[in-house]
């Protein structure tokens, strides 16, 4: 899951929230990076309507470099 945001505690206890519901957390880095993952729900909800036609789906990334 991924979140941005520029208090650095704050962040911490989202990504041991998202750990702990089996999920990794993906730390994109301050607030100004929230716009674009607000984009990315943009295109998630126009795949949902639009192209795969339900909400049974995700986007994911599959390989972080090192």
């Amino acid at each position: 899951m991924s979140m941005a945001g520029d208090d650095v505690r704050a962040k911490a206890t989202v990504a041991a929230f998202v750990e702990s519901l089996g999920m990794r957390p993906l730390d994109v880095g301050g607030l100004k990076m929230a716009h674009w993952l607000e984009g990315a729900g943009v295109v998630t909800v126009g795949l949902a309507n639009h192209g795969v036609g339900n909400l049974d789906f995700s986007l994911g990334i599959t390989a972080l470099p090192a």
